[in-house]
């Protein structure tokens, strides 16, 4: 038997030795004096644990199928452990390990509007979660996280369209519903903090992004006169959550003109950009995808004036004849001149793309495009991710028949080759506004099952 390497005595090797040294501060294992699991959300338990000294904690959590899971608390003599990652309807049992405590629980089925969504998976992803935005109108609108599996392993209930979401550095998601406006919530399922729409600030919409300085920026409505009659602009909108402070940090008007700066979707729902995603890009510049330009526009770091216009409307990064993008959506810098989007085509109809830009030059050249073998046009929303391997998850939401598209929902994770790593059809929305990847829902980590 090889024994593992561990920097420690034999005694506490010798103790060390089933968990193969995880969480082993002591000469001795954790004395456990109580331990009690509780409801925590919809598919989420708390640990709590009672030590009689204090220690580190390790604890793994698994059902008949499906991954084993990890959860490390560090040193104390109390600790609150959330099991995160359930799929519904199972019987999970969980131990600490280095120690003979053990328990198990079990999880309700899912409610049954969320079940009217059928999930099937096939591949394998390198992604462990995928956060799908969902919307029917007669059933759930709301977040779902999604494992390999196709499995529903949490959830959040929402009011109105699901639109973006953003992570924060405490672990806390903020969703921006489109009836209640933004809402920051735990991987446990808590409202922490909210901020309500407010028509006469401007209804929020489209996207929530965070920053380096733990605030969020938000898209919003900005409603000015224009020709005799009211126009909706589109501001960025900076909210401290911890502080309560909102303030207006960007606005179309400052920079644009709606008689100079016109696309061919001007004045639909009396709009005149229709931005609809953010992203901060490598050197700190904001990026701003516009919708009825069919445009990705660059505002410069602190604030500045608008660096460039790749694509669309009076750009000065144009986009080669028969390349064009049109009614983009989710555009990021990836690197530094490299810009990745998800191309709708809303103009050319036919199939939807993941397109990757090399913007360093004069004019725009494509570097790199997927399309799936099955033609899918996404009329509207959707999404294109790189991921940190290189691969790149593509949504296409929309289902088939709503404002022309030809659907189904689906999500892919494609190499940069261009093959499928894995699949998600996604049946039974109207609507899924993007498909986002997650590492994890609160630093549950998969291990390999013994």
């Amino acid at each position: 038997m090889r024994l593992p390497r561990c920097r420690m005595g034999w005694l506490p090797l010798l103790a060390a030795l089933a968990a193969g040294c995880d969480g082993v501060t002591d000469a001795r294992p954790p004395e456990v004096t109580a331990a009690e699991v509780a409801e925590a959300g919809p598919l989420a338990r708390t640990l709590e644990v009672e030590l009689a000294r204090a220690d580190s904690l390790v604890v793994d959590y698994w059902s008949g199928e499906g991954p084993r899971l990890r959860v490390r608390s560090p040193r104390a003599a109390s600790h609150t452990l959330l099991l995160a990652r359930l799929r519904a309807g199972r019987t999970y049992t969980w131990r600490i390990r280095g120690t003979d405590r053990e328990g198990s629980f079990a999880t309700a089925p899912l409610p049954a509007e969320l079940a009217q969504l059928r999930l099937a998976a096939t591949g394998t992803p390198t992604t462990p979660l995928v956060m799908l935005a969902v919307f029917r109108p007669d059933g759930f609108r709301g977040q779902v996280a999604v494992d390999a599996a196709g499995e529903v392993v949490w959830y959040w209930r929402g009011q109105g369209v699901a639109y973006g979401m953003a992570r924060r550095a405490n672990g806390d998601f903020v969703f921006l519903d489109q009836l209640r406006g933004l809402v920051e919530v735990t991987p446990a399922g808590a409202v922490v903090r909210e901020l309500a729409q407010d028509g006469g600030r401007g209804e929020m919409h489209h996207d929530v992004i965070a920053t380096p300085d733990n605030t969020l920026l938000v898209i919003a409505f900005d409603r000015r006169p224009a020709g005799g009659a009211p126009l909706l602009g589109d501001a960025v909108w900076e909210w401290s959550p911890e502080a309560g402070t909102m303030a207006r940090r960007w606005t179309s008007w400052d920079h644009f003109s709606p008689e100079r700066d016109r696309g061919p979707r001007h004045g639909q729902g009396g709009e005149w950009l229709h931005a609809n995603a953010l992203a901060l890009g490598p050197r700190g510049n904001l990026l701003v995808s516009v919708h009825y330009w069919n445009q990705v526009l660059s505002v410069a770091p602190g604030w500045g004036p608008v660096e460039w216009r790749l694509g669309g409307v009076n750009a000065t990064i144009p986009v080669p004849a028969g390349e064009e993008f049109t009614g983009q959506h989710t555009a990021r810098e990836v690197a530094p001149g490299r810009v990745v989007m998800f191309d709708n085509r809303h103009e050319q109809r036919g199939t939807s793309r993941a397109v990757e830009l090399d913007i360093a030059g004069p004019a725009a050249r494509r570097v790199w495009e997927w399309r799936p073998a099955r033609p899918n046009f996404a009329a509207v929303v959707s999404s294109a991710r790189r991921l940190p391997g290189g691969n790149t998850l593509v949504g296409f939401g929309t289902s088939a028949g709503l404002a022309g598209a030809s659907g189904p929902i689906e999500v892919y994770e494609v190499t940069p080759e261009g093959a499928t790593a894995w699949h998600l059809a996604v049946d039974g929305p109207q609507v899924m506004f993007r498909a986002e990847p997650l590492a994890t829902l609160a630093g549950e980590e998969e291990v390999p099952r013994s």
